[in-house]
């Protein structure tokens, strides 16, 4: 950043340094994007266009000096900028130019732009720069707001318990608002818990709108938070599709913002004051008591009480440190507590929309109880609890589908199981309707079937779910693809069966199908055949490449190219999936066993390893049965994504005999 003065008020002037090698790159496919080494990347000036635009309306110094912001690319390596500043980014280029070292860029180009922006040096705004916060643009955030709530654009309409949640939520939010403009400190917790497919993300989507367009709302940071990576890069993408902008990403703060100081900052302490400074994550409330000591600033976002309001999608995913497994390189200091008790602390009025059964990984592990303690500590006397149980807005609107997975993945009986499978469908008495299926929302959440006509002597209705086995990779690739060219949302999805071989690969799809990471074999009427795709692309830990298959991804040429994880896809739904159900989770001696060497989750390692010590030592076999419910967990998500139906792949003869005995061989048709 350069900071200081010109003749239009005080400036801040992003620079954007690469020392990239740009001989070879290409144009990208859409405004935003330049090819490097065959792969569509972030162009540079877009990356500018996101921090000027961040600051414009989220940094506290820029708005209290009414300053201007601008930016720039400096590229230090190389001279060729032409395919950066041909179309499709030509406008782009022209806002926010770029500069090379070269002689006529250093020593006219450059300090042209330069003086045309700034002349004096400004030391108060450039500290008040420095100390600024996260300050929200409230006219900015209701513009968006009322994109997310207009009933003709909205891709998060809701229906029965859902506006019944939102309505509980949105009353408790007005409440506690109505309190703090009488000068009240009430502050609450909101717990609302419900299965896949309650429609969680469409009821905190809509709160967030609803509170950011309510005059009576103060001002105050009303902050949408998410707890992993995946989760974190498609909500600031869906933020930006309806802003209309990048900057619409700075709605989303990541759970370790919450955070008193970054890891960075600790290794710094430690470097001042000894190695075990706040070294012990069971003393992490005498850590921060020592940080505080130190007269230590803590980061922008993990103030006392600094946000208003802070609403928490999947917050099944936070990591409590206390136990062993939440220890590790997550992205924040484990000795500094658990990361619901720092957005807790943080918020005035906090919402966490969670399923307790979603928790697959092994650091996913804070618990409802240590919720409602943490609260208590930090004298939040209010905590509520919303439960959207037996709503079910995917899979059909098939609640029943739900329970019947959660049956099978639970070792239930084939009988018990049969039963279940027949609750899909109620058929109608002689002579009535048929109760029609209609869509009320799009990639996060909703579908639903209209009973509000419906006699009360009428059964409720329900339409099938499709759940189709299929006999090899090829044929259930076909199904999606014809699903597909009928307009249809198809993915590919898996457990974690296959290692992840082509993670650090720039490019996985121009590997060898040897390499890639699945490379299944089978056959076809006695004709052996093999079938190869890779995992997830996600360069920088972008899922949104797979999950929203952005204009000029590969994933947007061809949904079917690449093979989504539980972690990638929870919390998002799409019409039809084809799944892969390969050897970590077999059918054996009539009980579900697990496969140690075929479980490549990273975050089940700590699990995995102590099964393994258990078995060898002849445990009694507590670990292995935690494992088992945690991989089913994992299977319960791949399960419940489909709106529509699912075809299902499973070559283990046992496995899939259990399951097809589980539905009933004859309903597999009916269903279709």
């Amino acid at each position: 950043m350069l900071l200081g003065r010109g003749q239009r008020g005080a400036y801040a002037l992003v620079f954007e340094l690469k020392n990239w090698m740009t001989r070879g790159d290409q144009p990208g496919r859409a405004e935003g994007l330049i090819e490097r080494n065959g792969v569509q990347e972030l162009h540079p000036c877009d990356q500018v266009r996101g921090y000027v635009e961040y600051c414009r309306r989220f940094h506290s110094a820029i708005a209290e000096h009414s300053a201007n912001v601008a930016g720039c690319v400096l590229f230090t390596g190389d001279y060729v900028t032409a395919p950066y500043t041909r179309d499709p980014n030509q406008q782009l280029a022209s806002e926010y130019p770029i500069f090379t070292m070269a002689a006529n860029d250093i020593s006219e180009r450059l300090p042209a732009f330069l003086n045309e922006k700034i002349s004096d040096p400004a030391p108060e705004f450039a500290h008040a720069f420095e100390l600024g916060r996260y300050r929200q643009d409230r006219g900015f955030m209701a513009q968006i707001g009322k994109q997310i709530l207009d009933p003709t654009k909205s891709v998060f309409e809701l229906l029965d318990d859902q506006r019944r949640a939102f309505a509980l939520c949105r009353a408790t939010a007005l409440e506690a608002v109505e309190s703090l403009n009488k000068g009240s400190s009430n502050r609450a917790v909101v717990i609302v818990k419900g299965p896949p497919g309650s429609g969680k993300s469409a009821v905190a989507a809509r709160l967030w709108a609803s509170l950011v367009t309510d005059p009576l709302v103060p001002e105050g940071a009303v902050v949408f938070s998410t707890t992993s990576s995946s989760q974190s890069s498609n909500w600031e993408d869906i933020f930006s599709n309806v802003a209309g902008a990048r900057v619409g990403r700075g709605i989303v703060r990541r759970a370790n913002a919450y955070f008193p100081i970054s890891t960075h900052r600790v290794g710094r302490l430690r470097s001042i004051h000894g190695a075990n400074l706040i070294g012990d994550p069971l003393a992490w409330r005498e850590n921060i008591r020592t940080l505080r000591g130190l007269g230590e600033r803590f980061q922008d976002g993990a103030n006392d009480c600094q946000n208003l309001i802070t609403i928490v999608d999947e917050a099944h995913a936070l990591i409590n440190p206390e136990r062993s497994e939440g220890r590790g390189q997550f992205g924040f200091q484990p000795t500094l507590g658990p990361q619901a008790f720092h957005i807790l602390r943080c918020s005035i009025l906090t919402f966490l929309f969670l399923d307790p059964e979603q928790s697959f990984r092994d650091r996913e592990n804070t618990r409802l109880d240590e919720l409602r303690a943490w609260a208590g500590e930090l004298g939040i006397g209010n905590v509520i609890e919303l439960d959207l149980s037996g709503v079910q807005f995917r899979c059909a609107g098939s609640a029943q589908y739900v329970e019947w997975v959660e049956g099978l993945l639970r070792g239930d009986a084939v009988s018990v199981n049969r039963v279940r499978a027949g609750a899909w469908r109620v058929e109608s008495q002689e002579n009535a309707p048929v109760v029609p299926m209609h869509r009320v929302a799009q990639n996060g959440a909703a579908y639903g079937i209209d009973q509000s006509s419906r006699p009360a002597n009428w059964p409720r209705y329900r339409v099938p779910f499709l759940f189709q086995l299929v006999q090899h990779p090829e044929e259930l690739e076909e199904a999606l693809r014809m699903k597909h060219a009928s307009g249809m949302s198809v993915r590919l999805i898996s457990s974690f069966s296959r290692k992840w071989v082509t993670r650090r690969s720039p490019d996985p799809h121009t590997l060898p199908a040897e390499l890639r990471d699945f490379h299944e074999r089978y056959s076809v009427n006695g004709e052996q055949r093999t079938w190869s795709k890779v995992w997830n692309f996600a360069p920088s830990e972008d899922y949104t490449l797979f999950v929203q298959a952005p204009l000029g991804s590969r994933m947007r040429e061809d949904p079917l190219c690449e093979v989504g994880c539980p972690y990638v896809v929870r919390g998002f739904d799409y019409d039809y999936l084809g799944m892969i159900w390969l050897d970590d989770f077999a059918w054996r001696e009539g009980k579900w066993e697990i496969r140690l060497e075929a479980l490549h989750e990273t975050g089940l390692s700590q699990l995995v390893s102590r099964a393994g010590r258990e078995k060898r030592e002849g445990g009694g076999g507590e670990v292995a049965k935690e494992l088992r419910n945690k991989v089913a967990q994992a299977y319960r998500i791949l399960l419940t994504r489909a709106l529509e139906g699912i075809y299902v792949w499973i070559p283990d003869p046992e496995t899939r005999q259990h399951v097809r005995d589980s539905i009933g061989a004859d309903r597999l048709l009916k269903l279709a």
